[in-house]
């Protein structure tokens, strides 16, 4: 392999990383990934503190990520609520700070699930635009770079698109905004996994890499040389992050509508999937 890193979700293994757990970054490390890609949702800035430390000695690089729940409303009519839900966020990404990451990213524009029926209004997208802003120019303080993650038609009516993760950057205009690009959601919403990452080019900061159910990436139907021949000629050289929900809790089945198993065990999963990841890596050059 070339200058790509390569990451797996702690969502593979646990909806919460915390001191009684850390041990999980010792298996991902012994398995053979760079990274770890951490909810900053779930942990506190003390545990934020253990799991940096952990991570250090082992030389693993930690990604922060962190969707907005239910509960926070970036479009909503009511301002105190559009202004809290972007105080959460700015909290959210204090805790990114903390484990060294300098990378936020995920479905931060709008709360996981929410659908009204119809198509995001200019009010709206104006809501949008204002609050991730405030948000990027806040981690720009700690230079950390914002991913904005489109995801499908089923999860939000806000982005679903790179030219709609585009549109917003572009309205924006900070340099450490750009995109969160998952495979899941463009395989779903985008016609041409190429044509895609192609137009997105270097404003995509992070790669989540699943396959269409989820499950083992090289397991099922995603054009898998089509992303990364892709990759390749966008010289991408940051991480690509295996992003799949093989932990059973309550919370982590709701949030992602995992209701089967995806691969045997998480160690599984997180073996084949680093092992295939290779093999596209080492045919690409990467």
């Amino acid at each position: 392999m070339g200058t790509i890193k390569t990451g797996i979700h702690q969502h593979v293994f646990t909806s919460k990383l915390d001191k009684e757990n850390l041990d999980v970054l010792n298996l991902v490390k012994d398995i053979g990934y760079d990274s770890v890609d951490i909810n900053v949702r779930n942990i506190s800035l003390y545990e934020a503190r253990i799991i940096k430390k952990r991570a250090n000695s082992l030389n693993l690089t930690l990604m922060g990520g962190g969707s907005l729940p239910k509960n926070m409303g970036i479009l909503s009519d009511v301002k105190d609520e559009r202004d809290g839900a972007i105080n959460y966020i700015k909290s959210l990404i204090d805790k990114v700070a903390e484990i060294d990451s300098d990378f936020y990213g995920g479905v931060i524009y709008a709360p996981c699930g929410l659908i009204t029926g119809r198509k995001l209004e200019e009010k709206e997208l104006s809501r949008v635009i204002y609050a991730l802003k405030i948000i990027t120019l806040y981690a720009k303080k700690f230079g950390i770079r914002v991913g904005i993650e489109p995801a499908n038609r089923y999860e939000t009516y806000v982005l679903n698109t790179v030219e709609d993760a585009l549109n917003i950057i572009n309205n924006i205009g900070e340099p450490n905004l750009g995109i969160l690009y998952d495979t899941f959601h463009m395989n779903i919403e985008e016609k041409s996994f190429y044509n895609s990452i192609k137009v997105a080019n270097k404003k995509i900061f992070h790669m989540h890499v699943n396959e269409n159910d989820r499950g083992i990436p090289g397991s099922g139907h995603i054009l898998w040389d089509e992303v990364f021949k892709a990759l390749k000629e966008i010289e991408y050289n940051k991480v690509i992050t295996i992003e799949s929900f093989v932990d059973e809790t309550v919370d982590i089945a709701a949030a992602a509508c995992i209701w089967r198993k995806l691969a045997e065990s998480p160690e599984i999963l997180a073996r084949q999937g680093l092992k295939f990841l290779k093999s596209m890596a080492a045919k690409y050059k990467l």
